[in-house]
């Protein structure tokens, strides 16, 4: 893997030195003109940029590619695990021509069937984990991503999204293809760093994303992230997708809906930026609901103790309760807030007594149904 920390390059990399490309990943696009793998140092890029670009000044990208040596290491552990935070600037004759970053790790890339055969690894990014149709996964023979695995990328993702407005990093391109994820473990990668202002930015169109409280135009800030970031974590969790997220907020039921988190989103998407909860904020109630028992998973209290008559032969012995959790006990992924509840509480409880219910009723009319013989013989 490569990340900040282990980087080989000074703050800027004349032209010459990374020029020989190796694998190329991506072509013309937006402000870059080719994004190659660098012949002389595998497992970093090399973006070139469009003349004119990068819109910000070159103390600008300067001053983001030092900021994580002011970090803590906890939060140089998220750029280096989470993030293509830019390494160095490329010059050519005093001018700016691209930026150095690392390659994405293996682990956010998949093969998926096509009508012609298994595809070569490809990113996987968010575009593909904010679906809700089976049929799409199954299509390309790749599992549907379960609960678990939306509840851990929509924590990471706020986890980066935490440390970037802490530090007055603003991104402000959230999309559907800026964040790559992982199977099972729910890591991110979030890609086109380089573009990050400090304190704001300029402008970017994000299909879909917009922030309905800026207008076209507008310098971008972390407040106005925001509302980008709550969408992504709306649609990571649900699936749910379109213009509007309020139908991923309503998708979203249990008890973070109706809780501190769900008001918290709503917060963000609905509210003016000033009084949008941060990333950090989120972070910690979702954690917070994640860490708390819920209520319709608690033990239920133990039952009386039985008389110590022993019971009549024809009625069956109910099975021995199963012992309860400890009360310290933390509840697993599968037992978190993100069930529709609409089963209740009760779900699949009633059937331990039903059953024995019914063969007691049978019981009993057996009895009476002998003892009416019994008179009609005598």
């Amino acid at each position: 893997m490569r990340a900040w920390s282990d980087r080989p390059f000074g703050p800027v990399t004349q032209l010459p030195d990374v020029a020989a490309e190796g694998a190329r990943i991506a072509g013309e696009n937006g402000q870059s003109t080719m994004v190659y793998e660098c012949a002389a140092h595998p497992g970093w890029l090399v973006k070139r940029y469009k003349p004119g670009f990068p819109e910000e000044p070159a103390e600008v990208l300067d001053r983001l590619i030092a900021l994580p040596a002011a970090m803590s290491p906890a939060e140089r552990a998220v750029v280096d695990a989470a993030t293509c935070w830019p390494v160095s600037r490329v010059e050519s004759g005093g001018r700016t021509v691209g930026v150095v970053m690392a390659k994405a790790p293996a682990e956010f890339f998949v093969r998926v069937r096509t009508p012609f055969g298994a595809s070569d690894p490809m990113p996987l990014s968010l575009d593909q984990l904010v679906q809700d149709d089976r049929e799409f996964y199954e299509a390309r023979d790749m599992a549907v991503p379960d609960r678990r695995e939306r509840v851990r990328v929509a924590r990471n993702m706020l986890r980066v999204g935490a440390v970037l407005e802490r530090r007055d990093v603003v991104y402000g391109d959230w999309s559907y293809a800026n964040l790559f994820w992982a199977r099972e473990t729910g890591g991110v990668f979030l890609i086109d760093m380089d573009g990050c202002g400090l304190s704001s930015r300029s402008w970017v169109e994000c299909n879909s994303w917009d922030d309905p409280a800026v207008r076209p135009g507008e310098r971008l800030t972390v407040r106005t992230d925001r509302y980008k970031i709550a969408v992504a974590v709306l649609r990571a969790l649900t699936g749910v997708r379109g213009q509007d997220p309020h139908p991923a907020l309503d998708a979203l039921g249990g008890r973070l809906r109706a809780g501190p988190f769900g008001d918290a989103l709503k917060c963000a998407i609905d509210d003016p930026p000033d009084l949008r909860p941060s990333s950090g904020e989120l972070l910690e109630l979702l954690e917070s609901e994640l860490d708390a028992r819920p209520a319709s998973r608690r033990t239920p209290p133990a039952p009386p103790p039985r008389r110590e008559a022993p019971p009549p032969a024809e009625t069956p012995t109910r099975p021995a309760a199963r012992p309860s959790a400890p009360p310290t006990a933390r509840p697993r992924i599968e037992d978190d807030p993100f069930e529709r509840d609409a089963a209740g509480p009760a779900a699949g409880g009633l059937d331990r007594y039903v059953l024995p219910l019914i063969v007691a009723c049978l019981g009993v009319l057996a009895v009476l149904a002998l003892a009416g013989l019994a008179s009609a013989l005598f």
